[in-house]
């Protein structure tokens, strides 16, 4: 379909359903719309469209069905080794199966990373995504919080600091905890994208964190690592 109903939610100054016309664009609708209130955040709008989600549910199946045959082949090899280490790959393909289980269960969102900014779209046409029919624009308010989630001695959100970076982020949960993987840790920006922390010994502690983000520290896999 080229026309059809889209969805504004949020931060809009008239949200609505709108019908769109073959051709239209994000920042037309939005104009439609009256534009942004003084309190929204584009930076941290969610765009989510039907078929994009119907492309991340079938990536959520290929990733179960390649996840099974890995652990089909570590259960044909188990058979040649100790009792000891039989029981810890027997533990080990059992939570392969769960999360295999758990994704083919999972609903995808059908997330866009978009820029739904006018200002910014206004200078930089090229971004300006074409709409389809079905598609939901989703305008937060600006958050004051980031939040520190996985291997910290305190994980929770905390109030946005101007400049901060994700190592006084990390020291602010009260450290990483003692089999943390700085070097693996990353930031889920507000728009749906990730970047490294820049944790690990040789960085500089990454860039400074906008608000609404999520830093992740997560545990250090090598002692599972021989299971693959």
């Amino acid at each position: 379909r080229d026309s059809g109903p889209v969805t504004l939610v949020g931060e809009f100054l008239r949200p609505g359903t709108y019908d769109i016309r073959r051709g239209e664009r994000l920042s037309e609708v939005i104009a439609r719309a009256g534009g942004l209130t003084p309190q929204a955040f584009p930076y941290g709008a969610v765009f989510t469209r039907e078929s994009v989600r119907n492309r991340q549910q079938e990536g959520f199946q290929r990733t179960a069905r390649e996840m099974e045959q890995g652990l089909m082949q570590m259960a044909a090899g188990q058979a040649v080794v100790g009792s000891r280490t039989g029981t810890d790959i027997a533990g080990a393909i059992a939570a392969g199966r769960e999360m295999a289980g758990a994704l083919r269960e999972a609903r995808a969102a059908g997330r866009m990373v978009v820029e739904a900014n006018p200002v910014v779209l206004a200078g930089r046409p090229e971004l300006d995504v074409l709409l389809e029919p079905g598609d939901l624009i989703v305008m937060p308010k600006r958050p004051n919080e980031v939040t520190v989630v996985g291997s910290v001695q305190n994980p929770g959100s905390m109030q946005f600091t101007t400049g901060w970076r994700a190592r006084d982020y990390v020291s602010a949960a009260g450290g990483a905890q003692r089999f943390a993987d700085l070097q693996r840790a990353f930031i889920v920006l507000p728009n749906g994208q990730s970047s490294a922390a820049g944790l690990g010994s040789w960085q500089q502690g990454g860039p400074p964190v906008p608000p609404g983000s999520l830093v992740i520290v997560p545990n250090d896999p090598s002692p599972f690592e021989r299971w693959g």
